[in-house]
């Protein structure tokens, strides 16, 4: 019915032109539905959608849904009506995360209704027949009628057959392009696979929109200009040691990587849809649109239990090395402006895990050397970085540690080194330096709630407040216009017990950043609250959009002190991550700013594909399903981008 309410005119140019058409003609009266109950189908919240799911998650394309689908208005015929309808179920499906189901429930309820609308006019033509004798206005026979209405029953029909013809609908209207399938495994009788978009393509299809690149092209431009007025300044990774390195006309391409869990069982269930996922986006995207969803695309997708052998890991990652090897060396030609882009490696955002397992470090943080940039070993985390300078990793002695493993094999690690990386292929990728630290992971979920934690148990074990009162202040404290999105959920006297502060990551840097207001009554009276404004100050200037080079030192020395005063104040204390902060100043420096880089966005694209994985009813193939309905979804926002 919105289709015809709404948007008759697209169906039917000429429906408001009453002379010329006899249908409006006919007192056609509304038919008595209200006996049609769907019987097939539960439309219970669960079974049909997701009512809270983030306009956010979904791209922010709630404007959407009055866009119309372009075509010649002088050539309406089956073939516009089939599109308009392809449309539309690729936006239900997509955009609002309807299931296959529903979708073919709506194609049968609306080709009843089409069919009502037939014998309703057949009817009322009879009538009108039989009582009036004469008409000077021009008629169509219901036959006609009749034929034209079962062409469009068909043409609906044949977009929701089955999953085959709705993607081929997607491919003929919207350039729907499929993942490529790629068989990981040699053993042919249990075949494993992975899915793959292309890179390449990709970022064609982005391109040819007609702003995208003259957008990308003036962004560039007008930091380039902003940083040669003021070189002080640091507004992307071209601006750091590395980026300077690479060709100054060439658009940069960053790289994501983690292992998510789909569902949430519990027990020795709980790793059976864990999957690995590759985005990538380009970083040169301004900010106010890269910020969006829409701009994260997929890369590459497979279970994370696949990926057991060295072999499988390279296989995995070949295509994403051809592609981006091929951007780098060829470039892109962009048929549409008749011009040739260049494309450039950068970094590859990772949490420390991550990290370590691609770049091929140990994966274990308590022993030996965890520091994937400098030669550091657990037991002299404990040194005042005062008295210790640790030495920095490079890529050649990182080859040199290569070739004594292949020399010996018996040997399994040499200084944290545990084996080749599968992106030693790629052009501009370093081991040491291609993985900057990430500070969601460092800072929001790593140091900001220890020290909380350690306030808050110094202020219980001085008498100064107790568990229940700390429960009572974080739940009825009441936050501000602009912290209510990030409403971390109370403390409470559990988490206190397993020492343990619950919640998102921009939860956990709310309540980090409001403490000293919370609790205004204690902080004065606490010594680790020196440790908290160190941190924050230095966390501050983390954050710190564009940075400055003249930071760096200050951040140096922020860091050095801060380390020096959790070995003083909370030497139980010195984890990892500890350690993993005290880099950023050198991190800054060689890849600029690292809100350029940290996981924060990335992670909330996760969310789209496991609300994806439970709605679909479909664990067969869950990596399949996922990669294909991202690139139906990429479609339709591609169709309808406009920044």
């Amino acid at each position: 019915m919105h289709i015809h309410r709404h948007h008759r005119s697209l169906l039917n140019p000429s429906f408001q032109q009453q002379e010329n058409n006899g249908i409006v003609q006919l007192p056609i009266q509304q038919p008595d539905t209200t006996h049609i109950y769907p019987t097939t189908i539960d439309y219970t919240d669960e079974n049909v959608i997701y009512s809270d799911i983030d306009d956010d998650i979904l791209g922010n394309q709630s404007n959407m849904s009055s866009a119309q689908v372009s075509y010649d208005d002088n050539k309406v015929d089956i073939i516009a009506v089939q599109q308009l309808y392809s449309r539309f179920l690729l936006e239900m499906r997509e955009q609002h995360i309807l299931p296959q189901l529903v979708i073919q429930s709506i194609t049968t309820y609306i080709v009843n209704l089409l069919d009502i609308i037939v014998e309703l006019i057949e009817e009322q033509a009879k009538r009108g027949n039989m009582i009036q004798q004469q008409s000077a206005s021009t008629s169509i026979s219901v036959d006609d009628m009749r034929s034209t209405v079962n062409q469009i029953e068909k043409s609906i029909i044949l977009s929701t057959r089955n999953e085959y013809q709705f993607l081929q609908s997607c491919q003929k209207f919207f350039n729907y392009s499929p993942p490529t399938q790629n068989i990981l495994s040699s053993n042919q009788s249990a075949k494993e696979f992975s899915y793959h978009v292309s890179i390449k393509q990709t970022i064609r299809t982005i391109l040819e929109k007609d702003y995208v690149l003259p957008l990308l092209t003036e962004n560039v431009r007008n930091q380039v200009a902003i940083t040669q007025a003021d070189p002080d300044l640091m507004f992307s990774f071209r601006d750091g040691i590395r980026g300077r390195k690479t060709n100054k006309q060439s658009f940069m391409i960053q790289l994501y990587v983690d292992g998510i869990g789909v569902t949430n069982p519990l027990g020795p269930k709980k790793d059976q849809h864990k999957l690995t996922m590759v985005y990538f986006t380009l970083e040169d995207m301004p900010d106010t649109f890269r910020s969006t969803l829409q701009c994260i695309n997929l890369a590459a997708i497979c279970y994370t239990k696949y990926l057991d052998t060295d072999e499988k890991i390279r296989k995995f990652y070949e295509p994403i090395v051809n592609d981006l090897n091929d951007l780098q060396c060829n470039g892109l030609m962009i048929n549409k402006f008749d011009t040739q882009s260049i494309f450039s490696f950068s970094t590859i955002a990772a949490d420390n895990l991550a990290a370590h397992e691609l770049a091929g470090f140990q994966q274990t943080f308590r022993s030996g050397y965890f520091c994937r940039r400098c030669l550091v070993t657990y037991e002299n985390r404990l040194l005042p970085l005062t008295d210790v300078h640790f030495i920095q990793r490079t890529h050649l002695q990182y080859n040199k540690y290569l070739n004594s493993l292949e020399n010996d094999l018996q040997m399994k690690s040499k200084f944290g080194v545990v084996g080749p990386s599968p992106l030693n292929g790629l052009q501009n990728f370093d081991p040491t330096s291609s993985f900057p630290g990430d500070l969601m992971h460092d800072f929001y979920e790593g140091v900001c709630p220890l020290i909380i934690m350690a306030m808050l148990k110094e202020a219980s074990s001085s008498r100064l407040i107790t568990y229940n009162a700390i429960q009572n202040r974080t739940e009825n404290f009441v936050y501000g216009n602009l912290d209510k999105s990030n409403k971390p959920p109370a403390i409470m006297v559990k988490h206190l017990n397993s020492d343990r502060i619950v919640g998102s990551a921009a939860q956990k840097y709310c309540l980090f950043h409001l403490f000293p207001i919370m609790f205004s009554d204690l902080v004065e009276h606490l010594e680790s609250f020196k440790i908290y404004l160190i941190l924050r100050e230095l966390l501050d200037m983390v954050l710190a959009l564009p940075q400055r080079k003249s930071w760096l030192p200050f951040m140096e020395t922020l860091s050095i002190n801060f380390q020096c005063l959790m070995l003083d104040l909370l030497p139980h204390k010195v984890i990892p991550k500890v350690h993993f902060i005290t880099e950023y100043a050198r991190i800054i420096e060689e890849n600029g700013p690292p809100v350029r880089y940290w996981c924060m966005r990335y992670e909330a694209a996760h969310l789209y594909f496991k609300k994806i994985a439970m709605q679909s009813y479909n664990f067969k193939n869950v990596p399949k399903t996922l990669a294909q309905r991202q690139q139906l979804r990429q479609c339709f926002f591609y169709q309808n981008l406009i920044f």
